[in-house]
């Protein structure tokens, strides 16, 4: 299936493409007749338009669907491959295939939207802190004129999936630890969508939980900037109690921002994690089908 989004992120089309076009919309014949027993990849046919999507995923608005559609499309997403789109940028996604790696996500979307944002012209040197799928540095290759761009993250399948989606020599790929990479290197552009959830009790021996590597971008990392360099991240409302004081003493400009669901499982399955995030702001709200909100902020930070 295809997942595609507008430049906008206001529209999210559902394609059936390759061979679910036979099991899912009974296409398995051509236009002559002659049974087809499979399709390329590039073969698409469109199913649904969701205007104003919150997530990439959204269950309530495929369960609203007439029966026939709604099943069609929750078998669409139940298949292997997933393939995102945006603007000029696709990356193939199987979760089998890359264990413990998220494929985009409404971040990442909202994240490349405000990539277009920020003056890319004397950017060369980038590095991509827990690159994930690859999405991010893929659409920056792809709209810009960097030299380079390192991306490194601790999971060896997270850039696996990067490698076979990214074909661009100026892009370099590292497994380990980002905070010693780092060190005694500088870059014109930083960029993170970091774990941004807080939680209750600290895991001190892993620094991508919670939000420590957010603390240590918005505290630390500037010292690897070059003299014009940036960083961009994302600070949701979850933590805004906890980021507060260090941006009171750093030049930081929101590029965009999204109302989103709270959908993480073993969060919201957590009765002391919600506790802990109700009482920091954490908003209980029941609309579109959802029953917690968070507000995503992309946001620039300059030394």
């Amino acid at each position: 299936m295809i997942i595609k989004f507008n430049s906008e992120l206001t529209k999210q089309e559902i394609y059936a493409n390759g061979d679910d076009l036979s099991r899912a919309l009974a296409l398995d014949k051509d236009e002559k007749g002659n049974r087809v027993y499979t399709w390329s990849k590039d073969k698409r046919k469109q199913v649904v338009i969701f205007d104003k999507p919150v997530l990439v995923t959204d269950n309530h608005k495929i369960g609203q669907l007439n029966p026939t559609l709604r099943d069609t499309v929750f078998a669409l997403f139940s298949y292997p491959l997933k393939i995102t789109e945006y603007e000029n940028t696709s990356v193939d996604f199987e979760q089998q295939k890359y264990p413990g790696v998220w494929g985009p996500s409404i971040d990442t979307l909202l994240f490349c939207k405000a990539l277009k944002k920020i003056d890319l012209t004397n950017v060369k040197t980038v590095l991509e802190i827990g690159c994930g799928s690859g999405f991010i540095s893929k659409y920056l290759l792809n709209n810009s004129k960097i030299k380079k761009i390192d991306l490194i993250d601790l999971n060896k399948y997270a850039i696996k999936c990067a490698k076979e989606n990214i074909k661009d020599k100026r892009a370099k790929f590292h497994v380990g630890d980002a905070l010693k990479f780092i060190e005694n290197k500088k870059y014109d552009l930083i960029m993170c969508n970091p774990p941004y959830i807080p939680r209750p009790k600290s895991i001190d021996d892993n620094p991508y939980e919670g939000i420590y590597l957010l603390n240590y971008l918005l505290t630390q990392a500037k010292e690897n900037l070059t003299p014009q360099g940036v960083i961009i991240t994302n600070i949701s409302s979850l933590c805004e109690h906890l980021t507060n004081q260090l941006i009171k003493t750093l030049s930081i400009k929101k590029l965009e921002s999204l109302q989103v669901p709270l959908k993480v499982y073993n969060v919201l399955n957590n009765p002391e994690w919600m506790n802990y995030l109700l009482q920091r702001g954490l908003k209980k709200e029941f609309k579109q089908g959802y029953e917690y909100w968070q507000t995503i902020n992309i946001v620039e930070v300059k030394k």
